[in-house]
């Protein structure tokens, strides 16, 4: 008799060959080894699904849609396919530490624990500076922890792991009309009601990429963000307006940097003088006084 997975593990895929052997590699040198890994080929025309067959592990199980759909709309199709109790995440450009999955499941001796994430290491080989960079070096808030997410939010897809009878009974788990958005949206909302835990040591390595796709899909990200915004906002989903000051500043961040991005004159450098002292003013002066290929290797992603 073949023995349930406690762990579900979803890796959605689309033409990711270049660093997928790397992330199953990091799934197969777990320390922990009752997981099934739920590979999600949507629609790839380059060698992804030929690297994921070449290798051969019961554990690792194959689905592909001919047709492309979005993001979220593959993961929450994948979700469903998930036969274990815990269900986690690894995008094909990722990797994890041999000890992530055992040190979240630790955490779940605690029945009211909903989700598990840790501390993560962010990779950029194009950055002039510093190309491997802790998401935080302080400790990871725990328990009922909307507000502190809505001060820093230091949540990683890669690093979270949910209790997977907390979503059974969604309809929708990550709300598909956000392309870009849906992870930052599906931690909040789901920690208004369940409690988080944390792994205070890095348990995974994030890939940051300045490619030109990023580039074109950049006004679409920042409208969808303004747009997201306004929603929360105005039906308070988390709270009153001045609470949310993270938001409040990234949403003003999105909104400068798409006029930035757009044109480059003395009214668009004024509104960016008038902005508050803070890093994201650096980082709109740095994009507003060098090219493209240069302020992407100093700012990083946006």
């Amino acid at each position: 008799m073949v023995k349930k997975p406690e762990i579900s593990i979803i890796m959605n895929c689309h033409n990711g060959e270049k660093f997928l052997a790397e992330a199953i590699n990091s799934v197969l040198n777990q320390t922990y080894k009752n997981w099934e890994l739920i590979f999600w080929n949507n629609s790839s025309s380059d060698q992804s699904e030929k690297i994921f067959k070449s290798f051969k592990d019961k554990r690792l199980r194959y689905f592909y849609t001919s047709k492309k759909v979005s993001l979220y709309v593959s993961r929450n199709a994948a979700i469903k396919k998930t036969k274990g109790n815990f269900v986690a995440f690894l995008d094909v450009d990722d990797t994890w530490l041999p000890n992530k999955l055992k040190l979240q499941l630790e955490k779940f001796k605690d029945k009211k624990v909903g989700l598990v994430y840790g501390k993560f290491l962010k990779y950029n080989k194009d950055s002039l500076f510093r190309k491997k960079q802790f998401i935080t070096k302080q400790n990871l808030p725990e328990g009922y922890i909307t507000k502190n997410l809505l001060k820093n939010y230091p949540v990683g897809l890669l690093t979270i792991m949910i209790r997977k009878k907390f979503i059974h009974k969604e309809r929708e788990i990550f709300k598909v009309k956000y392309n870009y958005l849906g992870d930052l949206d599906f931690v909040l909302r789901f920690s208004l009601k369940y409690k988080f835990a944390a792994v205070q040591e890095c348990i995974g390595v994030y890939r940051q990429h300045n490619n030109q796709m990023q580039k074109k899909n950049f006004k679409t990200k920042s409208i969808q963000f303004s747009k997201w915004y306004n929603e929360i906002t105005s039906k308070e989903i988390f709270g009153p307006i001045e609470d949310l000051k993270l938001l409040t500043e990234w949403e003003r961040f999105h909104s400068s940097l798409t006029l930035v991005k757009e044109k480059r004159n003395w009214k668009v450098l004024f509104k960016i003088l008038k902005y508050p002292n803070n890093l994201n003013k650096l980082k709109l002066l740095i994009i507003f006084f060098f090219p493209d290929f240069v302020s992407r290797r100093i700012v990083g992603e946006t």
